[in-house]
């Protein structure tokens, strides 16, 4: 099972590949469903979205 810093290097990847927050973020949550996220209260992956979506990792995006 994935932790929060594995997804954490798939999201730089998508940057260095050219993809922008609103593309990586759509792309995680389709991920999140898709692994049944929601239905998990302390999943890895649902953390990092709202911290994207929160700015937490603003840098990672200039």
């Amino acid at each position: 099972m994935k932790n929060y810093d594995d997804y954490l290097i798939e999201v730089r990847m998508l940057i260095d590949a050219g993809h922008n927050r609103s593309d990586i973020i759509k792309a995680l949550k389709i991920e999140y469903l898709m692994n049944e996220g929601d239905k998990n209260p302390i999943d890895e992956l649902g953390k990092l979205i709202s911290d994207i979506e929160g700015s937490r990792h603003e840098l990672l995006f200039k």
